[in-house]
């Protein structure tokens, strides 16, 4: 299976190639001030894929964050993927930035993993292993007994460990999460849908 996988709600634009549960490329590049993303994502993926001798036709799975984050970071995955999986009649799978973070090859030392990645205005984006709790105030969040898992902003913060500071291909991850839900999954690009999230909720 050849899978495709990409996001730009995290840290970095990531875009990674994945042939049967080998990276034939991975890419992690860094935004440079007001960049516009669309644009840049679609440039990375051809260049991707021409520098495997592939094509969009060949591939089998498309896999992409549907968030949280920004609104215009998740609109760039959510239109490219759409727009890619329509036309092209490939299967369609959404990752959370939550399933990525609860992912990683690292220790959760056997404890319940709280996420939080910063929301701006004194707040984060916080679940707790498979339960969204929405974007919580920070003087909210309890880490007690928790692995928690967060961003450079935040880290100072609440503690815990910081996924820019792993050095992790995040692309990578989020393809083999999409391939393990797309045993069950129809991958419907009709069916992909964003998470935005604005509520706020208690992380206790």
């Amino acid at each position: 299976m050849l899978v495709l996988a990409f996001d730009t709600c995290l840290d970095k634009m990531y875009v990674t190639l994945v042939r049967d549960g080998v990276t034939l490329k991975t890419v992690a590049a860094p935004y440079e001030g007001m960049q516009t993303r669309s644009p840049r994502l679609l440039e990375t993926i051809k260049d991707v894929l021409l520098e495997n001798g592939l094509t969009f036709a060949d591939l089998d799975l498309i896999a992409t964050s549907v968030g949280p984050g920004g609104f215009t970071a998740i609109r760039t995955c959510m239109t490219v993927a759409r727009v890619m999986a329509q036309e092209l009649g490939k299967k369609l799978i959404g990752v959370t930035s939550f399933e990525v973070l609860e992912n990683l090859p690292i220790n959760y030392e056997g404890k319940k993993k709280l996420i939080a990645l910063d929301a701006r205005r004194e707040s984060a984006y916080v679940a707790i292993d498979d339960e969204i709790k929405g974007i919580v105030p920070l003087n909210e969040i309890n880490t007690d007994g928790y692995f928690v898992v967060t961003d450079d902003k935040l880290q100072p913060i609440i503690g815990g460990v910081s996924y820019q500071k792993l050095d992790l291909s995040l692309g990578e991850i989020i393809a083999k999460i999409a391939v393990e839900k797309a045993k069950t999954e129809d991958g419907d690009w009709g069916k992909l849908t964003p998470l935005y999230l604005a509520a706020p909720a208690n992380a206790k």
